[in-house]
């Protein structure tokens, strides 16, 4: 009755936005119109109509819609994060909400990499999530060490400066997205363990599954691309996953050769990982989503309601909007079904 009662307004909201999620007999509907005229003009009969409509819908900027599409997003984290009880829950939907300003720091760190000191502002939401970071001084900074010092009090600082060597020596930006990615996750697993014993159980089922994800593709591009030993790859290794624990990969007798990886990792829900070891890094990580969004169906059933509900919606809201911009592109460069970057 405690949870029940805790979360009656936050259950009420997330219910009501759950209904507004696109079905997925209006998602083929979408997928069978013939143009993007046609795809904009069903759109206004959808939860995202205001948005259309303040387009020009004879020459759309696409851009800006995808933009749109983003903030639209992140105002639903703000509703929900405004509808929750605690302090505790609040942080936690606070740092999944970061999720975005970490994607656009990964994204000023590629401008900055490739020397593009213009262009980014068509990319960025152009709003604080978390921090006040200047995105366009990043880009234009000379050296790391500049970025580290722009990043000043934010969380972002120390897992650059972690990778700030291996980035030097190998050239790549590979390890600081990793180390990026490694220290968010370690920062949404110590907020988990601050949540109540039901939540704090879900919110790692998920967390733990969305880690193994990382771990996994984490792996197989490192054997892949950069040719990683196996110090090196441990040192980047997600710690919290459901199934693949460091401990794990510590005993895997070889780390080079990715057939045998791959079999190891082919445990529990991840067996047919080792089947599409040699497949593209996007069907491999699409396979990876599905096994996540059975688990966040299961939260969404669950009784009572917990974080994972929560959780759950939040990913199934991001996906959507996913899986709407690719369509978008789809639809303007008539782009085949088989094309479509979906998950």
């Amino acid at each position: 009755m405690r949870q029940l009662s805790k979360y009656a307004f936050a259950n009420a909201k997330v219910r009501a936005l759950l209904s507004f999620l696109l079905k997925q007999d209006e998602f083929s509907r979408l997928l069978d119109v013939k143009d993007l005229h046609e795809l904009l003009e069903a759109l206004k009969n959808t939860s995202y109509k205001d948005i259309i409509s303040a387009l020009n819908i004879e020459n759309p900027d696409l851009a800006l819609l995808e933009k749109e599409l983003s903030k639209n997003n992140l105002n639903i984290y703000r509703k929900v994060y405004d509808s929750l009880p605690g302090k505790n829950e609040r942080s936690f939907v606070r740092l999944l909400m970061q999720r975005y300003e970490l994607e656009e720091l990964k994204l000023a760190l590629r401008f900055w990499h490739k020397k593009e000191v213009s262009g980014i502002d068509n990319y960025l939401l152009g709003e604080k999530i978390s921090f006040d970071i200047d995105f366009n001084k990043i880009i234009s900074a000379h050296t790391i060490e500049d970025i580290i010092s722009l990043l000043g009090d934010t969380p972002y600082k120390k897992p650059i400066l972690k990778a700030r060597d291996k980035f030097k020596n190998s050239g790549s930006l590979f390890f600081i997205e990793t180390s990026l990615s490694l220290d968010y996750y370690e920062r949404l697993l110590a907020l988990s363990r601050r949540l109540s014993l039901v939540d704090r159980k879900v919110a790692q089922k998920i967390l733990g599954i969305e880690i193994d994800s990382e771990n996994i593709s984490w792996l197989i591009k490192g054997i892949k691309y950069y040719s990683l030993d196996k110090a090196q790859m441990l040192d980047w290794i997600i710690p919290g996953g459901e199934r693949i624990a460091k401990k794990r990969i510590e005993g895997f007798h070889t780390i080079n050769d990715l057939s045998k990886i791959t079999e190891s990792l082919a445990i529990g829900p991840y067996t047919r990982i080792k089947d599409l070891a040699e497949s593209s890094i996007h069907l491999i990580e699409s396979f990876l989503y599905e096994i996540l969004l059975r688990e966040v169906k299961r939260a969404l059933s669950s009784f009572p309601f917990t974080i994972g509900t929560i959780f759950g919606y939040l990913i199934l809201k991001q996906r959507e909007i996913k899986n709407i911009i690719s369509l978008i592109y789809v639809k303007r460069y008539n782009l085949k079904k088989e094309e479509l970057n979906i998950c």
